[in-house]
């Protein structure tokens, strides 16, 4: 989830959109996962479909029209697969033990501060079912990376789970105390690469952020799989 409204009536355009927010349904997550698992891999991009809520379609619409179709992304720091015999009930958590990092909005507008009850967001490292819980589109996305390059990446997602940093709800890159879901992929591909992941980034109505599609489209970037259960 992606970039502030910064006007009542990009509000407006993204209520006429008319997507309700979904419902977890784990059934369906552990499914869409023992799909990824035969492909996943650590460093791996895991981004959601963009028709989960008013939010992610605002993310989306920001991105190049070339790629519309995420609306929010993370990364794999862990991964077990498991073997063949396991028992059927371990379906239920998918067809591997994957550990998803994201900067998590919480609850509320996520592009407003947090009202009474509700929970300010931050980086936080959770398993593939509970991210895709709320989703029937999700797609994979390989960086072409060193070894080292990879492990760098994946340390430094990692450390921004283990800090618990906040969710960056003013997305701004002006500073890494806090962080939305694009720009702590792109620091954490910045901190693997040793350089600027994405020195042309994309700007509109003079604000410059980290869209969906500037990770999609990356040069780095080759899309594996895309699954859609809602087709």
């Amino acid at each position: 989830m992606l970039l502030k409204i910064l006007t009542g009536a990009a509000f407006s355009v993204a209520i006429t959109a008319g997507s309700a927010e979904a419902r977890p349904d784990m059934a369906r997550a552990a499914d869409m996962a023992d799909s990824l698992c035969a492909v996943l891999q650590p460093g791996d991009l895991v981004f959601k479909g963009a028709r989960t809520s008013i939010w992610t379609e605002i993310a989306a619409g920001w991105s190049d029209q070339a790629d519309r179709r995420w609306g929010h992304v993370g990364l794999v720091s862990g991964l077990r697969k498991r073997s063949g015999d396991s028992p059927v009930s371990d379906r239920k958590s998918g067809g591997c033990t994957a550990e998803i990092v994201h900067a998590d909005t919480g609850t509320g507008n996520p592009a407003a501060d947090a009202g009474p009850g509700e929970e300010i967001g931050e980086v936080r490292a959770v398993g593939l079912v509970e991210f895709l819980g709320d989703v029937d589109h999700a797609g994979i996305f390989r960086l072409t990376l060193s070894p080292d390059q990879r492990a760098r990446m994946i340390a430094w997602a990692g450390q921004a789970a283990d800090r618990h940093t906040p969710f960056d709800r003013g997305y701004n890159l002006a500073s890494q105390n806090n962080l939305y879901c694009t720009e702590l992929i792109w620091r954490a591909m910045s901190a693997g690469l040793g350089r600027d992941a994405i020195p042309e980034k994309s700007t509109r109505l003079g604000r410059t952020y980290v869209a969906l599609s500037d990770l999609s489209l990356h040069p780095l970037a080759q899309e594996v799989m895309d699954v859609d259960l809602g087709e």
